[in-house]
């Protein structure tokens, strides 16, 4: 079957594409992120320790799938640069690559996650009643990786070739499956239900995926008559995938970090601190939907040979962010009492998480803007830039002044927030001045 070709976003108008591309990007984000939220209203059912035992197998999680996250950068740089070239047979070849590499990847981090699950959770702050729950819950998700991490990678990779389309089919079937296996098992097995009801519904997602690339009905396929290791396409994915995983990996490090420090103020303080997460990263998805159609803009535009096209795409999406996120983050905080009410019915952990989403506010405006640039380096295959700004706003700003707000000034969890506050808009302002210096149009893949 010959392969769907998508629309050409190396000529005409940029606002145009930026919208076709985010809409489905937006919409398979919702989708994505809705099991979060799903998830949080179930788990309040059982109260704050069990939303706290989630969230600490998430924070681990998310520190170990650091790799994925880069290999899905690196695939994806690499696919958009040959999509835009117009070589179908490099671009289906990296395809391939990008596959066997996230599944060997992600059965390699499940197998120790599943091993290793409680000493992780007890550095990542996890004790009292709120450990066993959380290493029942964590050595099922570990179990499940691959499901729980091919549906995000392969996603991001074939969004970058210009087919969101393929990320918005795996998330409507992850998600329809989702609404009916979680309250099923959740009420019938407790917090091992809750994952086990992930786990099934990220592998509906992932196996629907798996079929529309190996039938060809996306811009590239997964041919696999042609199935086996190619090293140098592996190594050209590498070569962007290595820094990204100390990019993605440090910031997951020190959220680990900054959970454990957040996990000392008791139960309704994590709790408050995992909805928090959830209900600003679920509220910011139209802002990551406009960041993410930047690796496709910028990636194509530049195998097209046209950098000044690419420039000027970031631009408009930096400034449609700041319309858009700076909007839901002023009704979010306006609106915050009401809105964790919803998750969960403990009084304490809604006055903390009103604190919170109140103080991390600007905060969260510099991290959407973060993407913006963080996007757009990644699809012009730079990810060393990105990395080394990562380590500075984390390890050198918001790690050190996170612990001293908190316990020698005498903060608590408010000086936590006011930190990771400040980190986001520093790091805002180093990835614009980094991106303005131009030496993104030059890297060569």
């Amino acid at each position: 079957m010959t392969p769907t070709h998508p629309r050409d976003i190396t000529q005409g108008s940029l606002a145009r594409h930026i919208w076709r591309l985010t809409r489905p990007i937006t919409i398979s984000q919702m989708l994505f992120m809705w099991p979060d939220i799903y998830d949080a209203l179930w788990l309040g059912k059982l109260g704050p320790h069990a939303q706290a035992a989630a969230g600490l197998t998430m924070s681990v999680r998310f520190t170990m799938v650091s790799v994925l996250m880069a290999l899905s950068l690196g695939s994806g740089a690499v696919v958009a640069r040959y999509v835009g070239a117009k070589d179908q047979d490099r671009a289906n070849l990296a395809v391939l690559q990008a596959v066997i590499l996230m599944i060997a990847a992600s059965g390699s981090l499940g197998l120790a996650g599943t091993a290793l699950a409680r000493p992780l959770l007890v550095l990542a702050g996890a004790d009292g009643a709120t450990l066993p729950l959380a290493v029942r819950y964590a050595r099922i998700i570990f179990a499940g990786l691959i499901a729980m991490e091919m549906v995000p990678s392969v996603g991001f990779m074939m969004t970058a070739a210009g087919a969101p389309q393929v990320l918005l089919g795996m998330t409507l079937f992850s998600t329809g499956t989702l609404l009916v296996a979680e309250p099923l098992l959740m009420s019938r097995l407790g917090v091992e239900g809750a994952a086990l009801a992930l786990i099934a519904a990220n592998g509906i997602g992932m196996l629907w995926g798996m079929g529309m690339l190996t039938a060809g009905r996306a811009p590239v396929r997964l041919d696999l008559r042609h199935l086996r290791v190619d090293l140098p396409m592996m190594g050209r994915i590498l070569r962007i995938t290595l820094p990204a995983i100390l990019q993605r990996g440090a910031p997951n490090l020190a959220m680990t970090y900054l959970t454990r420090l957040v996990s000392a103020y008791g139960a309704p303080t994590l709790a408050a601190w995992v909805l928090v997460q959830r209900i600003s990263n679920f509220a910011l998805i139209p802002t990551m939907g406009l960041s993410r159609t930047l690796p496709a803009m910028v990636g194509q535009n530049l195998g097209a040979a046209q950098t000044d096209r690419a420039a000027r795409s970031v631009s408009l999406t930096a400034r449609a962010t700041v319309l858009v996120g700076g909007t839901i983050l002023g009704l979010l905080a306006l609106l915050a009492p009401q809105v964790l009410a919803l998750f969960s019915r403990n009084a304490e952990t809604i006055s903390i998480g009103t604190r919170a989403i109140r103080v991390l506010g600007m905060g969260y405006l510099g991290l959407a803007l973060n993407y913006v640039f963080d996007a757009a380096q990644a699809g012009a295959g730079d990810t060393l830039s990105p990395m080394i700004i990562n380590l500075i706003s984390m390890w050198l700003i918001q790690v050190p002044l996170a612990y001293l707000l908190s316990r020698p000034v005498g903060l608590r969890a408010n000086g936590i927030w006011l930190a990771l506050a400040v980190g986001w808009i520093v790091q805002a302002m180093l990835m614009r001045w980094r991106f303005q210096q131009g030496k993104w149009k030059l890297k060569q893949i």
